[in-house]
């Protein structure tokens, strides 16, 4: 006895030619994301090294850390496997085939060949392709995604190492002026003149501006690390800008509805959206079908031939896939929220970033204008009169702390000017801000394939 599947040939043959076309080139996958990368944030600039002489720009560290850093790079590989992903989603359940062989009795072996297919493996490969493309997109969309936050995070490490390097400076130059000073007060009271009240406190300011020193060339060495490890290639202490430079004008004003149409989080949101969807209509049949299986059926016994078809089901008795499509609709109500949350979240965040760089702007402004100045005044005011005679060398001292600690504030209004630059540029090219998540965990789980052997 010989049997075969006959009226499902043609539908499998049909879908293998065009599941066939479907492959996967990870190099590809790639290259679209980082194309996709620098239509969003602008070219990027060759991997090179510094040469001798030469610094680490901000778009030197964007290149190299695209390049080097290993954890991105495996990051990108998830394009890859989103496409694969969606390819093996998009083929049908693959048709069994069982053989079974014995003895004639004298009348040559009887063969027993079946070929069956699943009903829903066939019928709901089209929806489940269509999910799955879905399901793709917010993949591609999230890796994209995780691309342009990494760059933001780059150039966020790069301005942490060159105002950290800046500090430090300043920071120096604070301890020198309190050790000159101590020397001058020893020297002082050496002769008489002065109170031992005025060098204590002229030994306890060199101190503190000592301790101050190591803890500020601590934060430039962990901030310089951590640049390093971003851009996966050691960089030195001279390779980094000596000072943050001002920018040119002020920052350019975010429109939310722009930003929202950029969003990468909400796209990624809206795919699985329309996923969700797709796979909670499909549940509704796969949920009663989830095991029917169809073949034709040839028999040959004593050399004569019969022809007819086999039909194979589960009847739903215990388990009618209520609880199934439940969850299905479920997980297509939690993929609406989060996408209602997320729009909100955005919304918010480009609000926030906003008034941060605003608030940035001003601290520069004003520093720029009014306390660079007035200590510049108060320190050529003081060294007229220290050359005079008319004030001592501790009042000398005080006017250089003091105009060192403006500087100070100027390099850390000028570090949160690029952070709020970083940031809006960072949501302008669809990145997500850092108070909103990309992924909730109410996310929907890919259909199953009914009639899986």
């Amino acid at each position: 006895m010989t049997r075969m599947a006959f009226n499902v040939l043609p539908a499998l043959a049909g879908l293998l030619v065009v599941s066939a076309c479907a492959t996967v080139d990870p190099g590809a996958e790639r290259a679209a994301v980082m194309t996709s990368l620098t239509e969003r944030t602008g070219p990027i600039a060759d991997p090179v090294l510094p040469r001798e002489g030469e610094t680490v720009s901000e778009a030197m560290a964007v290149s190299l850390a695209l390049a080097n850093n290993h954890r991105l790079l495996a990051r990108l590989d998830e394009a890859g496997l989103a496409r694969a992903d969606q390819v093996m989603a998009s083929r049908p359940v693959n048709p069994l085939v069982e053989v079974v062989t014995l003895p004639g009795d004298g009348h040559g072996r009887v063969w027993d060949v079946d070929l069956r297919a699943s009903l829903m493996g066939i019928a709901a490969t089209p929806w489940r392709a269509a999910a799955a493309q879905d399901r793709y997109e917010a993949q591609q969309a999230e890796t994209v995604l995780a691309t342009v936050n990494f760059v933001a995070d780059t150039r966020r490490a790069w301005v942490e190492a060159v105002a950290a390097s800046q500090r430090l400076d300043l920071q120096a130059r604070i301890r020198d002026a309190a050790a000159a000073s101590l020397v001058v007060a020893e020297e002082m009271r050496a002769a008489g003149n002065a109170p031992v009240l005025e060098l204590e406190r002229e030994r306890l300011f060199a101190q503190q501006a000592e301790l101050e020193y190591l803890e500020a060339e601590n934060a430039a060495l962990q901030a310089r690390l951590a640049l390093a490890r971003q851009l996966g290639v050691a960089v030195s202490a001279d390779q980094l800008p000596t000072r943050l430079q001002p920018g040119e004008g002020p920052l350019i004003a975010l429109d939310p509805q722009m930003a929202l149409n950029a969003s990468l989080p909400l796209a990624a949101a809206r795919s699985s959206v329309e996923a969700a969807a797709g796979e909670a209509g499909l549940e509704n049949w796969a949920s009663l079908l989830e095991h029917a299986e169809l073949g034709g059926v040839f028999d040959r016994e004593d050399g004569d031939w019969s022809r007819g078809w086999m039909l194979e089901f589960a009847l739903p008795i215990f388990d009618n896939g209520t609880a199934r499509r439940t969850a299905a609709q479920l997980r297509a109500e939690q993929a609406m929220h989060h996408h209602a949350a997320l729009a909100y979240e955005i919304h918010n965040a480009v609000e926030s970033a906003q008034a941060v760089a605003t608030l940035a702007q001003r601290r520069v402004t004003h520093i720029e204008d009014d306390a660079l100045p007035t200590s510049e005044r108060l320190m050529d005011a003081t060294m007229r009169q220290y050359n005079a005679m008319q004030v001592s060398v501790f009042d000398l001292m005080a006017a250089v702390q003091m105009r060192s600690r403006t500087g100070q504030a100027y390099v850390d209004a000028l570090a949160d000017w690029h952070r709020a630059r970083i940031s809006l540029d960072q949501i302008r090219a669809g990145g997500s801000p850092a108070m909103v998540a990309v992924r909730d965990t109410g996310e929907s789980a890919p259909i199953r394939g009914e009639g899986d052997h």
